[in-house]
């Protein structure tokens, strides 16, 4: 969920201020890639967030925090 307002306003051009979480079944490395550093990807099977430590890798992922409940 966003946390920050969506400030873009009606221009289809401009990007949109707000980022979604995104979420993955298991572990992200080598999944997912990264969009940005520090981007957080939930893992919803083990319940850990991942943070990206390099953008655009595949491999950079580190486990932030143990179980969320």
């Amino acid at each position: 969920m966003a946390i920050v307002a969506d400030l873009s306003g009606n221009n289809p051009l401009d990007k949109s201020y707000t980022y979604h979480n995104r979420v993955n079944a298991g572990t992200p490395n080598a999944v997912l890639t990264s969009e940005y550093a520090g981007e957080i990807v939930f893992d919803t099977t083990n319940k850990v967030r991942w943070k990206a430590l390099n953008r655009l890798s595949n491999s950079s992922w580190i486990p932030i925090d143990t179980e969320v409940t």
